[in-house]
């Protein structure tokens, strides 16, 4: 379970940002890997190495970090999402091209692709292989969410018939079902609006407003269906923001509507599948904001010209899990 929306503010900078909603804990932190990284796919050992730096939510799994989301220092963003019941990978690997598990995925994307265009081509060699090797010893079904410094923004469902890249037009991303079927159902909520329907009769007796109305016909759940059509009816009708610093609050409000508080989905083995984190990434002037669930602040990691070029090897930057607090007296 996991949200992601993109968007675009008056002041031209553009935005990828998401919920993390999971069960397992992942401990995943503020993560900087520099050029060349080198990291080792779990599926058939082979080394591969990142072109380009990355700074993203990420933790160690064994002699590899992994990447749940994040940017690379040309603007490309990834984020990857669970898609249960939907993902179709690959039975058997492609010899000389490159194979990976799910998770890996996104080191290969963002370490050596520098834009949506560079991605398109690339793929064209890559193949995600059905495989219990992976750091999380089970097979993973994922699909992702793509923007660029340009603001395109497109999606990757791996459902049987190759990786290739459907434009995200909505600009939201949730979970299975997949893209498409999100999209046909949005017809079903045409009806919901920021202004209040007024007093209409029934037969001869006038029913009077209660209060506001206009948003009535959203779903209030935390499944991908409710959480998608949310996302799409709060990201049109947001006030646009002004500039970067602004975006960055009114992202969170808009993502604060589909975050999940631990203990209100709770799945069959009595786990509660919760949001673990909030990030949102600026790809016009590459920071990374991250929220942590125990944390309410604000923390920033921005990919600097001195982070690139002198930082060789791998960055994992302490976020506080306890709640910070202001005091006014």
């Amino acid at each position: 379970m996991c949200t992601s929306l993109s968007l675009e503010v008056l002041d031209g900078s553009k935005f990828l940002a998401r919920t993390m909603d999971f069960a397992f804990e992942l401990n995943g932190r503020p993560t900087f890997l520099p050029e060349q990284y080198q990291w080792i796919s779990s599926y058939d050992k082979k080394a591969y190495v990142a072109d380009y730096a990355i700074v993203g939510t990420g933790a160690k799994y064994g002699n590899n970090y992994m990447v749940a989301d994040g940017f690379n220092e040309y603007g490309l963003s990834a984020a990857e999402l669970y898609f249960a019941n939907a993902a179709k990978y690959e039975k058997k690997p492609v010899e000389g091209e490159i194979n990976l598990v799910a998770e890996e995925f996104i080191l290969w994307a963002l370490g050596n692709n520098k834009s949506i265009e560079d991605l398109k081509e690339n793929l064209k060699k890559v193949h995600l292989i059905e495989s219990d090797r992976g750091v999380m010893q089970a097979n993973q079904p994922l699909h992702w969410i793509f923007s660029d410094a340009t603001g395109a923004t497109y999606i990757l469902e791996p459902e049987g018939n190759g990786l290739t890249l459907q434009e995200d037009k909505v600009g939201v991303l949730t979970n299975t079902p997949d893209y498409n079927w999100h999209k046909t159902n949005l017809a079903n909520y045409l009806g919901a609006q920021t202004t209040n329907f007024g007093a209409k009769k029934f037969g001869n007796q006038e029913v009077i407003p209660l209060g506001q109305n206009g948003t009535f016909r959203l779903p209030g759940g935390y499944t991908a269906v409710d959480r998608f059509v949310r996302t799409a009816f709060i990201r049109e009708v947001t006030e646009t923001p002004k500039d970067n610093q602004q975006a960055v609050n009114t992202i969170l409000h808009m993502l604060d509507s589909v975050t999940i508080p631990k203990g209100v989905n709770i799945k069959g083995n009595g786990e509660a599948s919760y949001t673990q984190y909030q990030t949102v990434l600026d790809l016009t002037n590459l920071v990374m904001y991250f929220v942590p669930y125990d944390n309410r602040t604000v923390y920033s990691v921005k990919m600097t010209n001195d982070l690139i070029k002198n930082q060789k090897e791998p960055k994992e930057f302490p976020v506080k899990m306890e709640q910070d607090f202001q005091t006014l007296n």
